[in-house]
């Protein structure tokens, strides 16, 4: 009976120790998620932040090219 109980006593105090487990594991791989979401959202913030810098770096060399054709044939009033 006394071993018995001892035993028993160990397999509840292991099972605990299981469960608590499992919990700390479905905790960690929530969170875990949570991570991988946000370093996508991040990632596709940076590409949309590279394309439009892109995008606004081809604009200026076309307004550059403008001007600079432009420039040459405007005189300029000196006053």
């Amino acid at each position: 009976q006394l071993m018995c109980s001892s035993v028993q006593k160990a397999l509840f105090e292991e099972e605990d120790r299981v469960k608590k487990l499992q919990q700390k594991v479905a905790t960690l791989e929530k969170r875990n998620k949570q991570l991988r979401d946000r370093v996508k959202k991040v990632k596709r913030s940076l590409r949309q932040a590279r394309k439009n810098t892109r995008h606004m770096e081809q604009i200026n060399r076309k307004l550059s090219e403008k001007l600079s054709s432009v420039g040459g044939q405007i005189p300029y009033i000196n006053s």
